[in-house]
């Protein structure tokens, strides 16, 4: 089971056009948590009530048009984001792909790749800076979702990942990533 997450600097950087194209592009059973964490919640909340997922025009009913298997409204304040995580969270099994749309959670979650959305203008949070910080592949939404890396190596698994995710052949993620000059590791058998 693997767990992706799409951060982005501000509203309106790209996250839903980019986790609906993502879930089209990948094989297997896909969930997809939508975040939203503010002070004005006094408690964690994971929604997956259809009636409230397939509200028109919004975010979770992208996503499970897209056609995901399983799409939740996540809604808490910052206090009891971590402890809902681990009581909540944790418990949801079934997926190939967990797709989390969001900053603040990336303290919780041991996610396997991690996307970074950068777009020019908006205001840019805190937990935005953090995520662009330990983001492994950052997208520039402005420049036709072109594709930077932030880290210096990259996993064979996360080079998988990003291939699959965008649907980029394998060997055009390792021509990416020799034209970066970015190191391979834990590679399997000389795929990259």
């Amino acid at each position: 089971m693997l767990k992706i997450l799409v951060s982005g600097k501000s509203k309106s950087s790209g996250k839903t056009t980019f986790i609906e194209k993502m879930i089209k592009n990948l094989k297997g059973n896909i969930y997809v948590i939508k975040s939203s964490i503010h002070d004005k919640y006094d408690k964690f909340t994971l929604i997956d009530d259809r009636e409230v997922i397939l509200q028109k025009d919004t975010d979770t009913e992208i996503f499970s048009r897209a056609g995901a298997e399983k799409v939740f409204y996540l809604k808490s304040n910052q206090d009891n984001l971590q402890k809902g995580i681990k009581k909540e969270l944790n418990n949801i099994d079934g997926y190939d792909y967990l797709i989390v749309e969001g900053n603040s959670i990336i303290d919780y979650i041991s996610f396997n790749l991690i996307y970074y959305m950068d777009k020019k203008g908006g205001d840019k949070k805190k937990s935005a800076e953090k995520c662009k910080m330990r983001s492994d592949i950052i997208i520039d939404s402005d420049n036709d979702y072109a594709i930077e890396f932030n880290q210096d190596v990259i996993s064979c698994l996360k080079a998988h990942i990003l291939g699959h995710s965008l649907d980029i052949p394998l060997n055009q993620v390792g021509d990416m990533i020799d034209e970066a000059n970015i190191k391979v590791e834990n590679c399997q058998l000389g795929l990259f």
